[in-house]
């Protein structure tokens, strides 16, 4: 049996007419004969009795009718929901991003925008830090991952694609001797303790912040680390130091910390998305492409 004698049977029960069903299939009456006989032969009973210059359906091809109608629908949903999925229009997307890049613009409205253009498939989020992402990648547990440069090594299976710069600010507690200042300078920080985010060494927001204090030739008095740079402010606001961390984190400073822009050129954090080099999934590569419409290009950011 194939669904080709099933589409012919069908037809042939509705018109009840093997020349009618021919005409509406649009092949021979006798290849209608032939489909309905082998159909006949591999049921082993008989569909159709003769009716006057017609034909009507058996008991059992009465039986047989609804559940054939069910096949060709359910066949037919099987091509539908195949074909949308070959698209990226259905299934399940696992996303895995740092706290940090969630407060941003972006991130958000790229997921806003991709589950309007598909929302039939399912998002899977999870936070993690940069090196649990990367190592989530390669053991294929998430799909795609958003983190902040820089990455230390990277395996050469995983592909970086640019999304977003972020301006980077310094964060100050109220009552700081820099509190009044329109704009500060990395150096005029050296006597401070740095609160930052504790990235693994040469990764992610923390590699970075030291970075544009080692190449500001600031050495701060001392470090303190935290998980994520929501802690960093909670931290900055208690008076525990001072921090460098995103811009758009600062509504969540409260009345403790006080945001004033860097003078250093190199004043931006970059986020990338990480995906399999090899990962040819539809629904990847649709989500690949509305993240070129929603970034932010550098020359965009303000300030």
């Amino acid at each position: 049996m194939d669904f080709r004698q099933f589409r012919t049977f069908v037809a042939a029960a509705e018109e009840q007419h093997f020349a009618r069903a021919a005409e509406r299939l649009g092949i021979a009456q006798p290849a209608v004969t032939q489909q309905i006989k082998a159909l006949e032969s591999a049921l082993g009973y008989r569909l159709f009795r003769r009716a006057g210059r017609g034909i009507v359906l058996s008991d059992a091809g009465q039986a047989f009718l609804h559940h054939a109608r069910q096949a060709l629908a359910s066949a037919d949903m099987a091509a539908i929901v195949g074909r949308r999925a070959s698209r990226g229009e259905l299934g399940r997307l696992c996303i895995a991003y740092t706290h940090s890049t969630m407060q941003e613009a972006e991130l958000p409205s790229l997921l806003r925008r991709f589950t309007q253009a598909f929302p039939d498939i399912d998002l899977e989020l999870h936070a993690l830090t940069v090196q649990e992402q990367l190592a989530a990648l390669e053991d294929e547990r998430i799909d795609v991952a958003f983190l902040r440069t820089p990455l230390g090594e990277v395996s050469n299976t995983i592909r970086l694609t640019a999304f977003s710069h972020t301006v980077l600010d310094v964060v100050l507690p109220a009552g700081h001797r820099l509190a009044a200042a329109r704009r500060i300078d990395l150096r005029d920080l050296a006597g401070d303790r740095l609160v930052m985010v504790n990235d693994p060494p040469g990764v992610g927001l923390g590699q970075h912040v030291l970075q544009l204090c080692a190449d500001a030739g600031v050495h701060p008095s001392a470090l303190l680390r935290a998980p994520d740079a929501v802690t960093v402010l909670a931290l900055v606001s208690a008076g525990l130091g001072v921090g460098l961390v995103p811009s758009t984190l600062s509504r969540f400073g409260g009345a403790g910390a006080i945001f004033r822009p860097l003078t250093a050129a190199n004043k931006f954090s970059e986020v990338v998305i990480a995906t399999r080099l090899l990962d040819r999934s539809a629904t990847v590569i649709q989500l690949l492409a509305l993240a070129r419409q929603v970034a932010a290009p550098r020359s965009a950011v303000p300030r």
